[in-house]
């Protein structure tokens, strides 16, 4: 699918449609080569690492922001990478993994992405710090400002227009400074999604994202014991952050968004071992259960 710049998302009927790219790019087409156009809501959802750990099996806490987000079909979510090597993945049959996306989804991943070439000082060694060095907040944009659209096109697919603040996501808000690299995916099926970090799975870089009011799933939401064993479902301390009761389907919808702090497990109550134990105890395999569980990946379509 070709690149598309911070102007255009763009959707192919039903199911989800990915398209990436830097924001000096422009254009692009919809899977079947049709450029179908439709407002939408643009959401931005930051990658973060930050420190100092919640967890002592982890050297910092790698995160999504926010970690719930519930949003309406079409919408759009703007993956900015505002710290470096991360990607997106849905965890899908395609990958070897149960279903945690909607029946009928196809599986995404993006690159791994951090911050644009071009845009680092040649002398740079380390990477650039969060935003001022603060917590992003990845809070949802709401909905961007009109675009044309093609007569006939109307509701037919989704566009949406993600305009890039000036210096946003730079050290300091500094303009010409090193910027955050992005990658845009649009939802249109109804139900709950859970995405991963490939290289920060196993210290818990996970998140769900709930399109419409479909909360029910095939999958288990907050009950660790039901979880398939690891690879087939999440690794490591995505295990413990899929399963927060803070990321509920439920609550997700009541709250709107849900930050990496709500979660439970990262709370500071002096129960810093929960978390680690709850994951070490779920890497044990359940007896039995390998075929059983791998046959659980519905065939699309």
């Amino acid at each position: 699918m070709k690149a598309v710049g911070a102007g255009t998302v763009l959707a192919a009927l039903g199911g989800t449609a990915v398209v990436g790219g830097r924001d000096d790019t422009a254009g692009g087409r919809a899977a079947d080569g049709d450029v179908l156009q439709q407002e939408a809501a643009v959401h931005t959802v930051q990658t973060v690492i930050s420190a100092p750990s919640t967890n002592p099996e982890r050297p910092a806490d790698f995160y999504y922001q926010p970690t719930g987000l519930a949003v309406q079909p079409g919408d759009v979510l703007r993956f900015e990478f505002v710290t470096p090597d991360h990607n997106v993945v849905s965890y899908h049959p395609a990958f070897g993994m149960r279903r945690r996306v909607p029946l009928g989804v196809t599986a995404v991943s993006s690159p791994l992405l951090g911050f644009r070439p071009e845009s680092i000082p040649g002398d740079m060694v380390d990477p650039p710090a969060p935003v001022g060095g603060e917590e992003p907040t990845g809070t949802a944009t709401g909905t961007p400002t009109e675009t044309a659209v093609p007569d006939g096109n109307v509701g037919e697919t989704a566009i949406a227009t993600a305009t890039a603040t000036e210096g946003a996501g730079t050290p300091d808000g500094d303009a010409g400074g090193p910027v955050p690299d992005h990658w845009l995916l649009a939802l249109d099926e109804p139900g709950v999604y859970d995405f991963l970090c490939s290289p920060h799975e196993h210290f818990g870089m996970a998140m769900r994202v709930v399109v419409g009011d479909e909360t029910e799933t095939p999958f288990e939401t907050e009950d660790p014991e039901a979880l398939p064993e690891p690879r087939v479902g999440p690794v490591g301390l995505a295990r413990v952050t899929l399963t927060d009761s803070a990321l509920a389907p439920e609550n997700i919808v009541d709250q709107g968004t849900v930050q990496w702090s709500a979660l439970e497990s990262v709370q500071d109550d002096g129960d810093e071992g929960t978390a680690t134990a709850t994951a070490e105890a779920e890497t044990e395999a359940p007896g039995g259960n390998v075929g059983e569980t791998a046959v659980d990946t519905e065939t699309d379509g």
